[in-house]
């Protein structure tokens, strides 16, 4: 494919005009680092040159293959995709392609719609330069979305944290009183302790019903995310009541999931 490149490279430096030549190419790019290695990805509708590439950059590797030559856009955005999600830092440095690109590109993909890719690829660009930007509206609604999930889920962990907390709490106290205290001291205080561990155990049951999103795929928090709109938009179940309730049509009775 003479239209779609992938490069590890040496570090590109701002004074370089490449970024404004492909630009006036319209050739799509995104510049990022990964931990402590560069990378170059470009793509276009047209033949790219190749030779202007390398003349412009230094390049450490071209990534092209892993067990065969790649042959389609797919499979190169798989390859990046699976290099950034490698990574312990990620980083964009530079790009002219939509916000929130590499999150989108990998829905796409998951769709494994044939088409869907190269439509996401140049007619969203073309709808956006048209002033058609309904997409974009639909993917920053989703992002606000799950930005408040994750509010949620840090919420939750933190609670759940918590617990475990008081859990070693009591246990400690159990302890000392086995250790130090006198049979009296220990039936004098026999029944705050048997009542703060009965506490302990609740909520330890309770925490059993927890199921931590952060773990969920993000495919399913989507699906998650979107089921509850629509069960509020029907009248069913408001968005709190979803989240934090048990009752009929709630999360916790469709996923086993609680949040307060």
């Amino acid at each position: 494919m003479e239209n779609i490149f992938f490069f590890q490279t040496q570090q590109i430096h701002d004074n370089t005009n490449l970024f404004d030549q492909l630009k006036k190419q319209n050739i799509f790019y995104s510049y990022f680092q990964v931990d402590q290695n560069y990378y170059l990805f470009v793509y276009s509708q047209n033949s790219i040159d190749i030779n202007f590439l390398y003349q412009s950059i230094d390049v450490i590797e071209e990534l092209d293959s892993k067990q065969r030559k790649i042959r389609s856009f797919r499979g190169f955005f798989l390859y990046v995709l699976e290099i950034i999600e490698k990574g312990k830092d990620y980083e964009i440095l530079t790009t002219n392609l939509q916000p929130f690109f590499w999150r989108k590109v990998k829905n796409i993909i998951r769709q494994n719609q044939k088409g869907a890719l190269l439509e996401f690829l140049f007619g969203e660009y073309d709808n956006r330069k048209t002033g058609n930007k309904g997409s974009d509206l639909v993917f920053q609604q989703m992002e606000k979305k799950m930005e408040t999930l994750q509010n949620q889920v840090n919420s939750l962990e933190q609670k759940i944290i918590q617990l475990e907390h008081n859990q070693n709490i009591v246990r400690e106290r159990n302890l000392n009183v086995v250790s130090g205290g006198s049979k009296m001291d220990f039936k004098a205080s026999s029944k705050p302790q048997q009542d703060n561990i009965a506490s302990d155990q609740s909520k330890a049951q309770n925490q059993s019903n927890f199921s931590i999103l952060s773990k969920i795929p993000e495919q399913e928090i989507i699906e998650i995310i979107q089921k509850g709109f629509q069960l509020n938009q029907e009248g069913k179940i408001s968005l709190k009541k979803y989240y934090e309730s048990k009752q009929e049509h709630s999360l916790f009775q469709s996923k086993g999931i609680l949040m307060w």
